[in-house]
């Protein structure tokens, strides 16, 4: 039998190739021994030839020398050799062999020429570690690397096992090149580790951890693949990682071996958190992506124990995009482990609240984890910053089935603090946890209260059954006026239920005035887009027979006036407040009367240059009752006492005809009208007195040099 001790095929020419780089460095005044120590220290073992032998095509040593090549070249290079140099000691050699394919180039930057090592090392890392550089008597000798643990001979193993079942790893324009059937380049490799010694297995897993210790080889194998080794890397390709993850027989150590590299790039991923970093450049990102949408997983549970485990240490943002694809990851086989696992994630940090609850919406979970993952969300309500609470409401609230919409709507109005306001009348505001701040917010919030609402009838129904069952007013809470108003502004269908409970809360005193300045006053922005709702409300409040529902309808009025101080809603108010005095109806008119005297008596110089909207008035004075004659007198009396201090032509206007309007009524013959100026003429006289009673005491305290005085009537 042949002896393959030290045997190569004479097709490679590797002897002549050794001896013709030995010649090469003999006339550049290497001695013998350090030619040896280079040379043939660095020529193939002779183990690998040996070793299984009749498994080896021309492929399978063509890769082999490859890396023994590239191995060599970084020896030379980092003695001194530029890349000229190598290239001109190797190009006879080269010329003489037939072409190979892939070819061989070396892609090594280049450098100045040098005869010794320096201490700064590449910047490439090679896929051997490099050999011993020439001891000489200027430079002392570069000590041998401690962090260098490949050992070639399992990762020769390696490269020749994936080069029978066709694939080159040693690729020079890209990453690793893979068969055009990648389905049968990994059923041969699942039929070799099952038919084979565990031996072979095991030596390809250590070749294959031996070599993506680099970092660089470690992106080759994560990058994807081409399947000519030329052509551009197509967007549906896998890396050869996921290629091999779908070996069955060795798809958990893979996965094991992944993820325990995870951490080792934890630092380069924190140090990048403010800028997104592409992922051809994250290589934490690369490998998690390797782990998405695998078409089968072996052991469910080693492999999601081991991701909880290696999640539970991530940096804040690759813990958040993990979290978010484990839907993808590991699919509805584990869910009770991932559920647990990210409980108790949730409980040590908040902020991982969003892709926490995107992952348990991807996911197909049963009754019971359904029931959990709601009690788990409840939870968070008090806890979880006020940007986050938009997320977390709209998750709760699609989750909804009739099961568990009780407890949600219930949990929802007894722990979101919605308070957006702070002023003399409203209650102070806290900075609590879980109640919102006066910003963005709280209209992210009411948008996906809204949202919410609006899709499930369900949601509103069991809002009306609840607030219908509360009767103390202490059990009412601001969040229960936005609730309606919600519901109101989703549609017809229910708005006559929500003004009819809106008008029974108010009557039994459970719905009070300092609620309403909670949702209105000092918040214009969180309220604009809602004022044609609190409008309509007010008009419907306002016609209504019971007392106390008229007078929270004034008060809706006003807060609505002083709140939106644009033309346009102040236009709407007077409109809204007109109409409701030509309608006829007393108490109608007299509430809509007592407000407009409310607004003239408060913001008289605000109401000037609106009088047009409300002048009307005057010329209907015949229909109305004494006591409403007493109103439209008090109204624009107020506007005309407060047009002498004003140059604004509106007022003088407006003053100019209520006194025609006076005298007219004064000098007719008929006695209806004589009283009706009458009335007038005491209630200008009234609206006098009480401005300089209130002029007069602002004197005083102030003493009587106050310019105060002069500017009294």
């Amino acid at each position: 039998m042949r002896n393959y001790s030290y045997y190569s095929p004479s097709w490679i020419g590797v002897d002549d190739y050794i001896d013709h780089i030995g010649s090469v460095l003999r006339d550049g005044g290497w001695s013998e021994s350090d030619i040896s120590e280079m040379v043939h220290d660095t020529a193939p073992s002779a183990g690998f030839f040996e070793y299984d032998m009749g498994l080896l095509n021309k492929q399978a040593v063509l890769n082999t020398l490859l890396l023994q090549a590239d191995r060599l070249s970084d020896s030379l290079r980092d003695a001194g050799w530029s890349s000229e140099e190598f290239h001109s000691s190797t190009s006879t050699l080269l010329q003489k062999q037939p072409v190979l394919k892939p070819k061989m180039v070396f892609l090594h930057n280049n450098v100045p020429s040098r005869k010794r090592p320096s201490s700064t090392s590449s910047s490439s890392v090679p896929p051997f570690p490099p050999p011993k550089i020439p001891k000489t008597t200027t430079t002392p000798a570069q000590p041998p690397q401690s962090n260098a643990v490949e050992t070639p001979a399992t990762i020769d193993k390696m490269v020749s096992i994936l080069a029978e079942a066709g694939c080159t790893l040693i690729n020079p324009t890209g990453p690793p090149c893979l068969p055009s059937e990648p389905h049968k380049f990994r059923r041969h490799l699942h039929r070799l580790f099952s038919s084979s010694s565990p031996e072979t297995r095991s030596d390809f897993l250590s070749g294959f951890a031996s070599y993506i210790h680099s970092p660089h080889n470690l992106r080759r194998v994560l990058t994807p693949t081409n399947h000519d080794g030329f052509g551009s890397i197509s967007t549906k390709s896998k890396s050869l990682v996921q290629n091999l993850l779908l070996v069955p027989s060795i798809q958990l150590d893979l996965q094991t071996m992944l993820l325990e590299k995870l951490p080792e790039h934890f630092d380069l991923n924190s140090e990048h958190s403010g800028a997104s970093l592409s992922l051809v450049d994250d290589v934490a990102r690369l490998i998690v992506n390797q782990f998405r949408w695998l078409d089968f997983i072996v052991d469910h549970n080693a492999f999601a124990e081991k991701l909880m485990q290696v999640l539970s240490i991530c940096p804040p943002n690759l813990k958040k995009e993990i979290i978010g694809s484990l839907p993808e990851i590991i699919g509805d086989q584990n869910n009770k482990t991932v559920v647990d696992c990210l409980e108790q994630m949730l409980r040590e940090d908040s902020a991982i609240v969003v892709p926490v609850l995107d992952s348990l919406s991807n996911l197909n979970l049963d009754e019971q984890l359904q029931e959990q993952v709601i009690s788990i969300a409840l939870s968070c309500i008090r806890t979880i910053d006020g940007e986050h609470m938009p997320y977390l409401l709209r998750f709760l609230l699609l989750s909804a089935t009739p099961v568990n919409v009780w407890r949600i709507i219930s949990q929802i109005r007894e722990q979101l603090k919605f308070v957006g306001v702070s002023n003399s009348r409203a209650s102070q505001h806290s900075k609590l946890k879980g109640k919102s701040l006066v910003d963005n917010t709280e209209a992210s919030i009411l948008d996906a209260l809204r949202s919410s609402l609006r899709f499930k009838n369900l949601l509103c129904q069991e809002i009306l059954k609840q607030l219908n069952c509360l009767e103390k007013p202490q059990d009412h809470k601001v969040i229960d006026i936005w609730l309606l108003m919600l519901i109101y502004s989703n549609g017809e269908s229910l708005q006559k239920s929500i003004v009819k409970v809106f008008k029974k809360k108010i009557i039994e005193d459970c719905i009070q005035e300092v609620m309403f300045d909670q949702c209105i006053c000092g918040n214009k922005e969180l309220v604009k887009d809602y004022f044609p709702l609190f409008l309509s409300l007010s008009e419907y409040l306002l016609a209504c027979k019971e007392q106390k529902a008229r007078e929270f309808g004034i008060h809706m009025y006003t807060c609505l006036f002083e709140e939106f101080i644009d033309t346009y809603s102040r236009q709407e108010v007077l409109g809204a407040l007109v109409t409701h005095v030509g309608s006829g109806v007393t108490f109608e008119v007299q509430s809509a009367l007592e407000t407009m005297a409310l607004l003239a008596s408060k913001y008289a110089q605000d109401l000037i240059p609106l009088s047009s909207h409300i002048t009307g008035i005057l010329d209907y004075l015949d229909g109305f009752s004494v006591e409403n004659l007493h109103k439209v007198y008090e109204a624009f009396s107020h506007l005309a006492l407060s047009a002498r201090s004003s140059a604004d032509s509106y007022g003088s206007s407006i003053a100019n005809k209520l006194l025609m309007i006076i005298r007219k009524q004064v000098s007719n013959p008929d006695l209806k009208y004589k009283k009706m100026g009458l009335i007038g003429t005491l209630r200008i006289v009234s609206c006098f007195g009480d401005a300089n009673s209130v002029c007069h005491a602002s004197a005083s305290q102030v003493g009587p040099s106050s310019n105060s005085i002069r500017d009294c009537p």
